[in-house]
């Protein structure tokens, strides 16, 4: 099985390839995964001793990226006949354009995993028509791909290793002695990308609006994205300017996810757009930690955070944010019946084992002969 991702930058979607290719249970089928640079993948593909090849793969439609192009599809053609690939699937959208060609000139099935709600003209541009099979991550996405004619879509959700993301394992000891925190105060935790379409502003305008005693800290766990390095300044100053600059705390890449989970008291996931949110992995990261999400009712949140694991709020709407956060801080009961409800749910519908039969399911439907 040939799994194509072509941005280095890690995220949810490289998560997501990396739970499913080293997983035990993938078992007979046998990955390979091209992507274009060293990195964080790569290094945890090499740690689990799943095989990976470089091979660049810019931007399909970028025009910087053309004259490489005929290179790159040679090289991809010639791996796949070597590796004698039975199955493409190309882990984003974005990846599309490469897993179709390579289809095409090898006659081998494609599957292209959708993982953001998309406009009708990326379907056409991207060539989804030209996939056997389509892989949305919600409803939400399902139901952008509505002028999809030729190509079924399926959902499957994405699913959480319950044995990483573990209440009864993971504690948060130490996280506060490490950032200067009483333990008086509460922690509210922000995971993701810092750019403009997470919500980290609405999250500190929320923060200013908190009348409850003592204050919270925010904590923002991750990267800023290439395109907007700016942005965590302007956060700063923003922080600064509502006079809550003391209390939110830029943490950058972070492999401890879940002992920041397990001492946070309550989980954010602001996102402002549905294009960007078209699941939620850090939601049911922090349902599988027993910890109550705030979300924005966006992409497939909704279908992620139900009544009874979390609240979800209009999304840009701080005043909303902050009577979420108010009543959840303000009843120890509450986030504790919030959290167990949202292990169960995580254990039922975004168990990583089921996942992964899933897709298995749909690879041998496209393989039978």
């Amino acid at each position: 099985m040939l799994y194509l991702q072509g941005v280095v930058r890690y995220g949810g979607a490289l998560e997501s390839l990396y739970q499913l290719v080293s997983h035990r249970e993938l078992s007979p089928f046998s990955p390979l995964v091209v992507t274009s640079g060293e990195g964080v993948l790569t290094q945890k593909l090499e740690d689990a001793g799943v095989r990976y090849a470089i091979l660049p793969m810019g931007m399909w439609r970028k025009a910087k990226n053309w004259v490489r192009l005929p290179f790159t599809l040679k090289a991809l053609r010639d791996l796949a006949k070597v590796e004698k690939v039975s199955l493409v699937h190309c882990n984003t959208l974005w990846d599309a354009p490469y897993g179709v060609h390579l289809g095409k000139k090898l006659n081998l099935p494609v599957v292209v995993h959708v993982r953001n709600t998309v406009t009708p003209d990326k379907v056409e541009k991207y060539k989804l028509e030209d996939a056997h099979l389509v892989i949305s991550v919600s409803q939400a996405v399902a139901d952008s791909l509505k002028d999809l004619k030729n190509t079924p879509v399926e959902v499957v959700y994405n699913g959480v290793d319950l044995s990483c993301f573990n209440p009864r394992e993971v504690t948060g000891e130490g996280v506060r002695e490490e950032l200067g925190i009483d333990r008086e105060s509460p922690i509210l935790l922000l995971v993701g990308r810092v750019d403009t379409t997470k919500g980290h502003d609405v999250a500190i305008t929320a923060l200013s609006l908190l009348k409850s005693e003592p204050s919270p800290y925010l904590l923002f766990a991750g990267e800023a994205s290439a395109q907007e390095q700016s942005w965590p300044g302007v956060l700063r100053g923003l922080a600064q300017e509502l006079r809550v600059g003391e209390r939110v705390i830029f943490l950058g890449n972070r492999h401890d996810i879940p002992r920041l989970m397990a001492a946070s008291q309550v989980v954010l996931v602001p996102s402002l757009h549905s294009a960007k949110e078209g699941f939620g992995r850090v939601a049911i990261e922090a349902m599988a930690m027993e910890r109550p999400v705030v979300a924005s009712r966006t992409g497939g949140l909704p279908e992620v955070v139900s009544e009874g694991t979390g609240i979800l709020v209009p999304p840009g709407d701080a005043k909303a944010l902050v009577e979420a956060i108010d009543g959840l801080l303000k009843s120890e009961e509450k986030r504790r019946l919030m959290g167990k409800a949202g292990r169960e749910r995580v254990e039922r519908l975004f168990n990583l084992d089921g996942t992964v039969e899933a897709i298995k399911r749909l690879y041998w439907r496209l393989l039978k002969p």
